[in-house]
């Protein structure tokens, strides 16, 4: 598997995961500087299959229309509309030999998801490295305390994590590491999850 973590504007990532015996690819969030992800994926002679959000908000789809102009990729995200494809939770993507899961993870927005292969999950905005996604302090901020508990503490703590920014003290993290180490991922009630979130937002 090659996959690449690749900064773009001021502190987005985008990635860019291929298996090695097919040549497919996939693009994820590839805002800001497309053009510098297609030439990653053009020295490796990888032909972009999909391209994939993992959330609506602008600084992660500022990309796609560029993309989708210069490449055969078919746009997936979560409640996507036609012309792109809509995926479900848990659903599970061929490229090539490699497998993506899709997990749903609500909460920084209702389409959020994060996409796991092999022993890696790309985060978006739901899980950064020592922090998380930003929420109100209402529906959306019970959403992502659910979907940290449901969704990303039952996954094995050898994973690697890779955000959607470069918001933490390192540009990467595991699942062990997180559990250990990010506050949010510590607290096991809604009301202390929220307490924090309150404590944090007045820094």
């Amino acid at each position: 598997m090659i996959f690449e973590q690749i900064k773009v504007g001021y502190d987005n990532f985008a990635y860019l995961i291929a298996d090695e015996k097919s040549g497919y690819a996939a693009l994820i969030d590839p805002s800001f500087e497309p053009q510098k992800i297609l030439t990653k994926a053009e020295k490796g002679n990888f032909e972009i299959k999909y391209l994939i959000n993992t959330h609506s908000h602008h600084d992660h789809t500022n990309g796609n229309a560029y993309i989708l102009k210069n490449t055969r990729a078919v746009l997936l995200g979560f409640n996507k509309k036609p012309p792109a494809a809509n995926i479900e939770d848990n659903e599970k993507l061929e490229l090539g030999e490699l497998n993506l899961t899709f997990i749903h993870t609500p909460g920084h927005t209702p389409d959020s998801i994060c996409i796991l292969t092999e022993n890696k999950i790309v985060s978006g905005d739901t899980l950064f490295v020592g922090t998380i996604g930003k929420t109100g302090f209402g529906n959306d901020a019970r959403l992502m305390f659910q979907s940290i508990q449901k969704k990303i503490l039952p996954l094995k703590n050898s994973i690697e994590v890779y955000p959607g920014h470069d918001y933490g003290p390192f540009i990467s993290s595991t699942i062990g590491n997180e559990k250990k180490n990010n506050p949010f991922l510590k607290v096991n009630s809604f009301d202390l999850f929220l307490k924090l979130k309150k404590q944090r937002s007045k820094k």
